[in-house]
């Protein structure tokens, strides 16, 4: 007779555990999610440092259209179509000396840099819905660092022009 009340007072056990576990289970699903997010918006900020730079490379110095290409802008107004918040911005290029100093001669630049800065992640984590917890991940910078080709020189023209 005992272990038939005892089972009446357990039923609701289970549910309880049951809660613990969808919860549990739910937040690691939730993180797993969150961290693919960031790994994929790290991998197209590197991307696009390393599209700019190519643009860089062949475009005539601070060509406006650079920061444009590089991050994939089309018409919306210079904002990325592959990451939510990157616009042209957040795109710095640098024209660089052999000795890495910032050069704007043509005759004396031989690399170029292109970099992301004060670009912010948000996180789409529902359980941090509290607006006193922050939900924004400020990204390092990003950058890619090449040697220049043409600068945009056209020989047949002798002119400067973008060739991307």
């Amino acid at each position: 007779m005992n272990a038939i009340t005892n089972k009446g007072r357990q039923s609701g056990a289970y549910i309880v555990e049951f809660a613990y576990s969808i919860g549990i289970f739910m937040f690691i699903l939730f993180a797993v999610i969150e961290t693919g997010r960031i790994l994929y918006t790290w991998s197209a900020l590197t991307l696009v440092t390393q599209r700019g730079a190519r643009v860089a490379a062949v475009c005539p110095v601070h060509d406006e259209m650079i920061a444009q290409i590089a991050v994939f802008g089309g018409s919306n107004g210079g904002a990325s179509s592959i990451i939510p918040g990157v616009g042209t911005d957040n795109i710095l290029v640098s024209y660089l000396d052999e000795a890495g100093a910032a050069s704007n001669d043509y005759e004396n630049i031989v690399y170029v840099n292109v970099s992301i800065a004060n670009y912010t992640h948000e996180l789409l984590i529902p359980l941090f819905l509290n607006e006193s917890i922050t939900r924004n991940i400020l990204a390092p910078t990003f950058s890619t660092t090449l040697s220049v080709e043409s600068l945009g020189y056209d020989p047949s023209s002798e002119s400067r022009v973008c060739f991307a």
